[in-house]
């Protein structure tokens, strides 16, 4: 039995990270965020909720990629009240066709975070994929 336990975490280390949203389907989440497991099931719940206009259920696969929070203007709109915010875009695929979300989080002083998701992504926001 020992020598199973160190190989039965292997293998889980391996497969990509999964998570069961709100529609009750998993979702494939890979890519990089600064977001701890909880504040990620949070987002995740939070494009879930955009499938119903996308007529699909849940999204399929998502990609997080972090955003450099040096390239938010400081006049934008989109910018979150703390300067210890995260930025990130996330890619949710529905039903075969991927949309791009905006999403910013910051710590709350009383515990926890404040968390926004943005769909369609803020025009003038910057782009993981242009960095």
């Amino acid at each position: 039995m020992t020598l199973r336990l160190p190989f039965g975490l292997l293998a889980i280390l391996a497969l990509p990270v999964s998570y069961s949203v709100a529609a009750g389907v998993p979702v494939e989440l890979s890519g990089n965020t600064a977001a701890d497991n909880t504040l990620q099931h949070d987002v995740l719940q939070n494009i879930t909720y955009y499938g119903a206009a996308f007529q699909c259920p849940a999204p399929s696969k998502v990609r997080a990629s972090m955003l450099n929070a040096s390239m938010i203007p400081s006049d934008a709109d989109y910018r979150a009240p703390s300067l210890r915010a995260s930025y990130e875009e996330w890619d949710a695929t529905f039903c075969g066709k991927t949309y791009r979300f905006f999403v910013k989080f910051w710590p709350d002083p009383q515990g926890g975070s404040f968390l926004t998701v943005t769909y369609p992504y803020p025009a003038g926001a910057p782009s993981a994929v242009s960095q």
